[in-house]
């Protein structure tokens, strides 16, 4: 399996760099502080050989000359912290030599220190899990002496463990500051990118944002504007149209209510009346266009719970079946008419196709959540997403008094963005539709 798809890889940019840019940087001082540590072993190892060499020489060549009686005497004044001297013969097992190059080494720098050649032969001997290497030779007058050599374990010490975690300590924080200081501007530019979904918004940086993010938010800008540009001028050809259709739409009906043909007329004011809806609806989705790039409603403080269950009531009043269960207990900083509207549109819709709708108030730790229930013919889900598009209609009449212009979901789409909620779509089980209004807890609107 490649790494990337690994589930214990980090998901985010950063955590990706702070672990590639950590691994190496501590892999690399890894290697280096063993590389350190082994040089040192070795100008350690070399002046013990050659400390060694040249005190028992010296321990030699003064034992050699003391009477055989005093030397047993002289053998603890002579003896160091990891070596001492015994008057004792050589085992049976004594080696000329033995696959050691530090035993090797020192025997070496022993004979070239010593006066007069001698043989040394080698044991080795074990003494509470120790290894001890014994060096064994005669004196000048054939008298045995022993040399019992201790290794000494090479031991990192307390402060250099404690330097060791300082240098840990600062990798890591320098590693940090690095992959911040890189990520920080694609942060800044998903940020602008955010800002600027938001007909009209102009994002905000700090003083020393690097120029990339600067050419790229500008890029982004520029766009955004032509884009703005666009939709405006679609928005006012819309309502130019719409408009301007009123007038001869009115002058027709009043000329089929000359008509004497009753059938003929009937026909003509159903077209007409489906006509004047679907203007009415294309003037409706052009006014909230324009409220969204003019940005005109201020924002307030509601209570969800209570705006939702005046609206259920607004509907009850007027003969239609509008029930509210569940609570949010959320005040949300939000507009109000916009969430009043976006909310109506939805009910509305319901009606239209189930005749009964069911408001549902929930809320998580992050959204306060408004569902609309009802038990309509639902909608497919490889359709969620066509509906919220300006004049789609899922529904097979011709009728538009059923079926409308396809405005109505697409209306409450540029009313979420204007209120930065989600919209979710979610059929039934038994029949029937759910669409749900995720509000946001935290983000401010404005």
């Amino acid at each position: 399996m490649h790494i990337i798809e690994s589930p214990h890889w980090p998901h985010t940019l950063f955590g990706r760099l702070c672990l590639i840019l950590l691994s190496a940087l501590l892999m690399a001082y890894a290697l280096s502080f063993a590389s350190s540590q082994w040089d040192k072993m070795q100008v350690r190892k070399n002046h013990m050989v050659y400390s060694v060499g040249k005190d028992v020489a010296n321990a030699i060549s003064f034992l050699d000359r003391l009477p055989v009686n005093e030397r047993q005497g002289w053998l603890d004044k002579l003896a160091r912290n990891n070596y001492e001297y015994t008057l004792q013969a050589a085992p049976a097992d004594a080696k000329d030599n033995i696959d050691l190059d530090i035993a090797n080494e020192a025997i070496e720098a022993i004979k070239n220190n010593l006066e007069h050649p001698a043989k040394i032969r080698i044991s080795v001997r074990t003494e509470n899990d120790k290894k001890i290497l014994q060096l064994h030779l005669a004196l000048s007058d054939g008298a045995p002496l022993a040399v019992r050599l201790a290794a000494t374990p090479y031991t990192i010490q307390w402060n250099m463990f404690s330097l060791l975690c300082v240098q840990l300590a600062i990798i890591m924080l320098a590693t940090w500051l690095a992959v911040r200081t890189a990520t920080r501007p694609l942060a800044m530019l998903a940020d602008a990118a955010d800002a600027m979904v938001k007909p009209g918004a102009r994002p905000q940086f700090p003083a020393r944002a690097p120029r990339e993010v600067f050419r790229a938010a500008t890029a982004f800008q520029n766009m955004q504007e032509r884009i703005d540009t666009y939709l405006a001028e679609r928005m006012q050809i819309l309502a130019s149209i719409t408009h301007d259709l009123q007038t001869p739409i009115t002058r027709l009906r009043l000329r089929t209510e000359l008509m004497e043909d009753d059938t003929h007329r009937d026909k003509m004011q159903a077209d007409l009346h489906a006509m004047q809806k679907l203007v009415e609806q294309g003037l409706a989705y052009a006014k909230v266009q324009n409220q969204l790039q003019a940005d005109q409603e201020a924002t307030s403080k509601i209570n969800l719970d209570a705006l939702a269950g005046s609206l259920a009531q607004d509907y009850c009043d007027t003969g239609q079946q509008v029930s509210l269960h569940g609570h949010t207990h959320q005040t949300l900083q939000t507009r109000p008419l916009a969430l009043s509207r976006l909310l109506g549109n939805l009910i509305d819709n319901a009606l239209k196709f189930g005749g009964e709708v069911e408001l549902i108030l929930s809320s998580d730790t992050q959204h306060a959540i408004i569902t609309v229930q009802d038990r309509g013919p639902g909608i497919p889900e490889e359709q969620w997403e066509a509906v919220m598009q300006p004049f789609v209609r899922l529904e097979s009449s011709r009728n538009r008094e059923t079926g409308g212009a396809g405005l109505g979901l697409a209306i409450v789409a540029q009313l979420a963005l204007q209120l930065h909620a989600q919209i979710q779509f979610a059929n039934r089980e038994g029949g029937g539709l759910a669409v749900s209004v995720r509000l946001p807890l935290q983000t401010a609107v404005g």
